[in-house]
């Protein structure tokens, strides 16, 4: 599916998924904006990067920005040159376990209404592609919490921020947040909601800030000897190469207009598997009993303890025994044909990366 007509702004370009999607736009022969908070460390290492993949970037520029500040910090002159913008990519979030809710607010929840607000008054976007996340698509989860779809605005988001953690809590309210300015705004949207994202299919990389990366130093370590969950649970799981594809094709596709879309790979593992797979290629025996989540929570509330396992609360909840409903993906996937990823070679390749 061409993408040429594109003039793309992509937010969080040197973050793990900004990086590999600028890679698949320049690919594509995407005229590609980059909004960078340092520009003169980060422009130099990710074309440094694109040099390694052999990718030419002469199609790519850089400007200095970010979401919190007015106007996102950038200067008329940048929103002249950034006038030809007509697809927005944001990729950018606040990842960290024990955010305040002030932190994680100002970027997850405040920055993409600064963000969409201060593009629309300079750019005519034909498409706002945002990426989120899959927790999003657990209906029940959700109104567990005390998260209605119908009724948004009767949320009580302190207490959501207590229960699930800063982080996923902003990440949720960031999500209900952007569909509203979006169409406030009157900018058509798409919104991705990955798994937990492994690494490139080919190479395996992967950066430090990954739950994957975490759970592979853990394992490596010895610092898990139990499982948390059963035999049924899971962490659902999507390649970073399958996710760039995916968000390339549905910024183009004009069946996604107003579409959350959840992507995964078609066939998942049990957190067992992964962990065995993980453990097979350190060549060490894998953890074979299990202890209870909410038991395993109450146990991370000594916070000495916590840091010892590396391990906290927060990242339970992304344990899941649900079934991923696919076929919205599945369906766009038949013209799309992006091909499934062989989760144990990209996990093997990705331990690979980690130990490298």
């Amino acid at each position: 599916m061409p993408t040429s007509s594109q003039t793309a702004l992509v937010i969080g370009a040197t973050g793990f998924i900004g990086k590999f999607l600028i890679a698949q736009l320049l690919i594509d022969h995407t005229r590609v904006f980059a909004i960078c908070r340092n520009i003169d460390e980060q422009a130099a290492q990710l074309r440094h990067w694109l040099s390694q993949q052999n990718i030419d970037h002469q199609q790519l520029s850089f400007i200095q920005g970010d979401i919190t500040q007015p106007e996102l910090g950038l200067s008329p002159e940048d929103w002249k040159t950034l006038n030809q913008v007509n697809y927005l990519y944001n990729t950018s979030a606040l990842f960290k376990w024990h955010l305040s809710m002030q932190q994680a607010q100002a970027v997850n929840v405040d920055g993409l209404t600064n963000l969409l607000q201060s593009i629309s008054k300079h750019c005519h976007l034909e498409r706002a592609i945002h990426l989120s996340g899959y927790m999003l698509t657990l209906d029940q989860h959700l109104k567990k919490a005390g998260i209605y779809r119908e009724h948004i605005e009767k949320t009580d988001w302190s207490k959501i921020y207590d229960t699930l953690g800063a982080y996923e809590a902003s990440k949720i309210q960031g999500h209900f947040n952007w569909i509203k300015q979006a169409d406030l705004l009157d900018i058509p949207w798409t919104v991705i909601h990955p798994a937990t994202v492994i690494g490139d299919e080919i190479t395996g990389e992967i950066p430090a800030s990954q739950p994957i990366f975490a759970l592979i130093q853990q394992l490596q370590q010895r610092k898990m000897n139990a499982l948390p969950g059963t035999s049924k649970h899971s962490l659902p799981l999507v390649s970073v190469t399958m996710l760039v594809n995916a968000m390339v094709h549905a910024s183009k596709d004009p069946q996604t207009i107003g579409q959350e879309i959840l992507v995964a790979n078609p066939k998942q593992i049990s957190l067992q598997t992964l962990v065995n797979i993980i453990a097979k290629s350190l060549q060490m025996n894998p953890p074979r009993h299990f202890i209870s989540i909410s038991l395993l929570k109450c146990i991370l509330k000594w916070q000495w303890l916590a840091n010892k396992l590396d391990m906290s609360a927060e990242m339970l909840n992304f344990i899941r025994t649900e079934k991923l409903d696919l076929r919205t993906f599945n369906q766009l996937n038949q013209q799309w044909k992006i091909p499934p990823t062989e989760l144990e070679t990209t996990m093997q390749k990705t331990v690979e990366w980690v130990m490298q």
